[in-house]
């Protein structure tokens, strides 16, 4: 680009000594834009990190700027507008990303350990149990031997969050619902599990599953409404539920907070009562 090309408006600048030719919008645009400026022994971390794995975060730690940047001693940190440094003092394992030097997705939950409520770091240790390449056992020891490999800020947090986290669960919404109600003593569901009718046949799948009980609970978040043909296929799947017998309990996100928190925990409770479950 020649000088004048660089002094027009349409030119922006997100970080010094980088220019580009629109403002960085998302995550991935933030990094590819910052990564002109990493030096040796710097990935992106934390934060940054861990949203361009894709784990769920809450919305409050989503923000495109700052990047999060990590160096391993003796290498320093960046000190820069729109970048946040952090000094390491063992090597993490860091992957290739798209290009970029990207802490690992286990790694990235790790160093949030400090910043993430227990709840907030169940998600991301459902996420990462469910999406891993190993069975839920090797996972979990992964997770920890992670969480032990070297002394974190916030370790407690994280094996707490370890022992409480599940594989199975698809989304955010689905392990707060669980969460809700273990906590208030409801027996532990299958999560994601077959429905099956008399016969065996296999008619869905759904979140939770009390299958003594021939009940399910569905967490509909707003893609099940905004989706009209996973709106029709909800429909479908719970009446071929319903005709094999099965209950169905449907449930939103305002179904986590105020007064219909408790109702939501007395609905399971009486359903399974009238089961015979407890």
């Amino acid at each position: 680009m020649t000088e004048g090309r660089l002094k027009r408006r349409d030119v922006s600048r997100p970080f010094r000594g980088v220019q580009v030719t629109s403002t960085p919008a998302t995550i991935h645009e933030a990094c590819r834009a910052y990564a002109v400026r990493l030096r040796p022994g710097q990935a992106f971390s934390h934060a940054t990190a861990a949203l361009l794995h894709g784990l769920p975060l809450p919305a409050r730690m989503e923000a495109v700027s700052p990047v999060h940047v990590c160096a391993v001693r003796p290498h320093m940190p960046p000190r820069a507008a729109g970048a946040v440094g952090h000094r390491l003092s063992i090597t993490p394992l860091v992957q290739t990303l798209e290009g970029l030097p990207v802490c690992v997705a286990s790694e990235a939950w790790c160093q949030l350990g400090d910043e993430l409520t227990l709840d907030e770091a169940i998600v991301v240790a459902d996420h990462l149990l469910e999406h891993a390449p190993l069975d839920e056992a090797a996972a979990r020891a992964v997770l920890g031997g992670r969480i032990r490999g070297t002394r974190r800020i916030g370790a407690a947090n994280l094996l707490a969050a370890l022992e409480e986290a599940r594989g199975g669960a698809r989304s955010p919404g689905e392990t707060r619902v669980r969460l809700l109600l273990t906590r208030a003593g409801v027996p532990a569901p299958e999560l994601n599990a077959p429905v099956t009718d008399s016969l065996g046949e296999v008619l869905g799948h759904a979140d939770l599953v009390w299958r003594s009980a021939g009940l399910v609970l569905e967490y509909e978040g707003d893609g099940h409404r905004i989706d009209r043909d996973q709106f029709r296929y909800d429909i479908e799947r719970y009446e071929r539920f319903r005709d094999a017998g099965w209950e169905v309990i449907r449930v939103t996100a305002d179904d986590l907070f105020g007064a219909r928190r408790a109702a939501l925990i007395e609905r399971v409770r009486r359903r399974l009562r009238a089961r015979g479950v407890l």
